[in-house]
């Protein structure tokens, strides 16, 4: 498996992880040592992570909102 696969592969799944949060299917903390993991070991960029992390605040934001109701 190649590094360029690898990061596909980390991409999709965080991809996944954030729809599961704005599903009420995990918690953000999950989702963001995930993130971290990727972020250490370099199958994210600095910049992805910072992306990833406003859509995981997105989808939390969502998640809390449809539970207001």
């Amino acid at each position: 498996m190649t590094i360029k696969q690898m990061k596909n592969i980390a991409k999709d799944k965080i991809n996944y992880e954030i729809a599961y949060l704005a599903g009420d299917l995990t918690t953000a903390s999950q989702v963001r040592a995930i993130l971290c993991a990727y972020l250490y070991v370099g199958l994210i960029s600095d910049d992805e992570y910072r992306e990833y992390c406003d859509w995981i605040r997105q989808a939390e934001n969502k998640r809390i909102s449809q539970n207001d109701f």
